[in-house]
């Protein structure tokens, strides 16, 4: 789309389209990238079922996406025209964010509450089930303790982050760096899980203690910026949902749920050429059973919603703004 009929597309202009095409009742929907679709398609579904919705990424010219691209033409949404994109820190830090002032202020964007979309699909109390559907077996491992645990483990790291962005020092603690500080050192298991969480906590005791010393005016705010982000939801038990969402998923995915899915596979396929049928019929099971286990983690969790029941950031923030959008949107002429 040119910059020039960019500048002109709004939401009035999406009304006139929609008439002229026989799709009047139609709302478009801008998202960050193609692989928000599958969720915002769910979520707007369920709470504001009887509208319609055309979910399209936000692309310039240049095919560019993203937050920052769609908030630039903000002023240009409306009743026809919403948006739909991660909060990154922009929620917690509010008005201190230009972005932050935005999302809270603009009835026509809904913000996911946590850093981002994977922070809701990965979801700990999701995941035994998540498992179940990619291997066919029950896995012990306790993903809820897990999650809590790491929670309490990176929460002084994570309010470090928010501080420094707060006050324009953001570039002390880079996503790089912050990941390299929280994500494991080796493969998470119910063995090595106690290994990892102490190399973690090692790891932003040390960082944390940096911190205090270069900037005492910040170790001063803290307790009070403690409270701040309490009021918003962001406890010690529940960091997970606020942390950048690639650095979670790559954690869940990658050092998680790969490894404990890869050992039940190998355990079910033992268990198949253990049994006392024909081989023959092992092999016909073997080739089903892995007709049936060939979807990818990354896919399984990116369809995986059900976390909603269950979810506070859901049911107390996201759910009552879809609520209201709906309620704008259903009085549009």
């Amino acid at each position: 789309m040119s910059r020039s009929l960019k500048n002109n597309y709004n939401s009035d202009y999406v009304a006139m389209s929609n008439r002229l095409t026989n799709h009047k009742d139609t709302i478009e929907v801008w998202v960050e990238d193609e692989y928000d679709i599958p969720f915002w398609n769910n979520v707007l579904s369920e709470e504001c079922g009887n509208l319609k919705f055309k979910i399209t990424p936000y692309r310039n010219s240049e095919l560019n996406t993203g937050k920052g691209n769609i908030l630039k033409y903000s002023g240009q949404l409306g009743p026809h025209l919403i948006a739909c994109v991660d909060s990154d820190y922009d929620y917690l830090l509010g008005e201190h964010s230009e972005y932050g002032r935005k999302l809270a202020s603009n009835p026509y964007i809904v913000q996911t509450y946590t850093y981002a979309i994977e922070n809701h699909n990965c979801a700990p109390y999701t995941l035994k089930a998540l498992c179940v559907n990619a291997t066919l077996e029950m896995t012990d491992f306790d993903f809820e303790k897990f999650f809590k645990d790491y929670s309490q483990t990176v929460y002084p790291l994570l309010l470090w982050s928010l501080i420094l962005r707060r006050n324009r020092r953001e570039n002390v603690l880079p996503f790089n760096y912050f990941k390299e500080i929280v994500s494991p050192c080796m493969p998470i298991s119910a063995k090595s899980a106690g290994k990892v969480l102490n190399s973690i906590s090692d790891n932003v005791k040390q960082a944390v203690r940096k911190l205090e010393k270069t900037f005492p005016e910040d170790t001063a705010q803290m307790p009070y910026f403690k409270q701040e982000m309490s009021r918003k939801l962001l406890r010690p038990d529940n960091t997970y949902l606020f942390i950048n969402g690639h650095i979670l998923e790559d954690m869940v995915e990658k050092d998680l749920l790969i490894p404990i899915c890869r050992n039940l596979v190998r355990n079910h396929i033992r268990t198949i050429y253990q049994s006392r049928a024909t081989l023959d019929e092992k092999k016909r099971k073997k080739l089903h059973y892995d007709n049936i286990t060939r979807r990818s983690i990354s896919v399984l969790l990116a369809s995986n919603f059900d976390y909603k029941d269950n979810s506070e950031i859901y049911n107390r923030l996201l759910k009552p703004r879809l609520a209201k959008l709906k309620s704008h949107l259903s009085s549009r002429k």
